[in-house]
């Protein structure tokens, strides 16, 4: 997942005989180097015919930011994409946490997020969300490489 250049699509057990995404959320810190893989996303829901669910993570900690930050955040970087998608900001403990529950509230089919790809030394001290939440999602998820 990491290693891949291309969106990787993770689906567990028999979930491939019945894959049909109706609502697909993707999960991204809004930061403009996330602007690929969104429009990645959007394309991956057009063909899939899925509604796509844009969901911010807000946690506390160095990352909080006040509905009016995170807002401002949102709608600079819905500027960069040039699109006018709704987005929704979703509080939590932790990204995975957030991202898990967001998916289970709007009964979510498939996980989109974007990933850095890190190797070596930087993904043993800061970790892959996109794995963690590749790993505990009951729903598919799919990775876009930033």
């Amino acid at each position: 997942m990491r290693t891949s250049d291309v969106p990787v699509l993770v689906i567990k057990g028999n979930e491939a005989e019945d894959f049909d995404p109706k609502n697909f959320v993707f999960a991204c810190d809004f930061e403009k180097e996330s602007v690929p893989a969104l429009k990645k996303a959007q394309k991956m829901a057009k063909i899939l015919g899925s509604k796509l669910h844009m969901v911010y993570i807000n946690t506390p900690g160095d990352e909080f930011l006040s509905t009016a930050d995170a807002q401002s955040k949102i709608d600079a970087f819905l500027k960069e994409a040039n699109t006018d998608l709704t987005v929704e900001i979703f509080n939590d403990y932790t990204v995975e946490k957030g991202v898990l529950n967001y998916s289970d509230e709007v009964d979510a089919d498939l996980i989109g997020i974007p990933t850095h790809g890190r190797r070596g030394l930087s993904h043993f001290f800061m970790g892959s969300i996109g794995e963690d939440i590749a790993n505990h999602a009951k729903a598919p998820v799919i990775t876009f490489k930033i």
